[in-house]
């Protein structure tokens, strides 16, 4: 990331804050303009281009964008007043702006509900290919998002990952889950660990697990539980690049190098 991106970020937040009564519905018309806007290189260039005047490029995202809400088109022209280090994160920018809104507007654990989905995707080869191939229409990925979550999921939690399936931006379906889930957590104000164990935690036990962390970590947690046998026992915590594996199969497998 540029040192323009970094600092026009920076004003991500306080464009959403300016738009206090922005919904959901606003939250999809900001995907809806990112795609747009992805989809016309000349428009996307001129929006990002520094030799530009900032009032020139909020203009201009007035004027293409005109049909959709005024609080998405008052976001996107307030992002194309930054500067940033490239076109596309420009398309970042607006993607994150929407999901902090979406985020805003659900009470529902959207992180939990991405990272639930990425298992998913991630436990069926076939179908991380439907959804993250390059055969198939953007629709016809948005439909099978939309019956896999069979109304399982938050209103917030399918608007964006209808959009990811639509607006890949050239990475693998997980990888776009997972750094969304991410995001999602960030946008709360907290970070996103991932707990495996052999069999369910109870509620109890897994909170006092998460208040360990926090104040190892020293900043507050959102804990998303898996199940899966195979770890035999003992518990793995992944929290960003950190883990901490204290599985009965990774002390196995330790132990199998160690006797060589």
């Amino acid at each position: 990331m540029g040192s323009a991106t970094s600092q026009a970020r920076a004003g991500i937040e306080g464009a959403v804050s300016a738009q206090p009564q922005a919904g959901l519905d606003d939250a999809r018309d900001l995907f809806r303009a990112s795609r747009a806007v992805e989809r016309s290189p000349q428009v996307l260039s001129s929006l990002a281009d520094p030799a530009s005047t900032p009032d020139a490029r909020a203009a201009l995202a007035a004027r293409v964008l005109g049909q959709l809400g005024a609080p998405a088109v008052a976001i996107v022209a307030h992002l194309a007043r930054q500067r940033w280090s490239a076109p596309a994160d420009l398309l970042a920018g607006i993607d994150d702006a929407a999901i902090r809104i979406a985020v805003r507007s659900s009470h529902a654990d959207v992180a939990g509900e991405i990272a639930s989905f990425e298992r998913t995707v991630a436990s069926d080869a076939h179908l991380e290919l439907a959804l993250g191939g390059l055969l198939g229409s953007a629709d016809a990925k948005a439909a099978l998002v939309e019956r896999l979550l069979g109304g399982r999921a938050s209103e917030a939690t399918a608007s964006i990952l209808d959009h990811l399936v639509r607006a890949p931006r050239g990475r693998r379906i997980g990888q776009r889950l997972r750094s969304t889930a991410k995001q999602v957590a960030e946008a709360t104000g907290s970070s996103l660990a991932t707990v495996t164990t052999a069999r369910e935690i109870p509620a109890a036990q897994l909170d006092r697990l998460r208040v360990g962390l926090e104040r190892q970590y020293g900043r507050a947690l959102q804990l998303q539980q898996i199940v899966d046998p195979a770890v035999l026992g003992g518990l793995r915590v992944a929290i960003g690049d950190d883990v901490i594996d204290g599985t009965v199969r990774s002390k196995f497998t330790d132990l199998r190098l160690k006797l060589g």
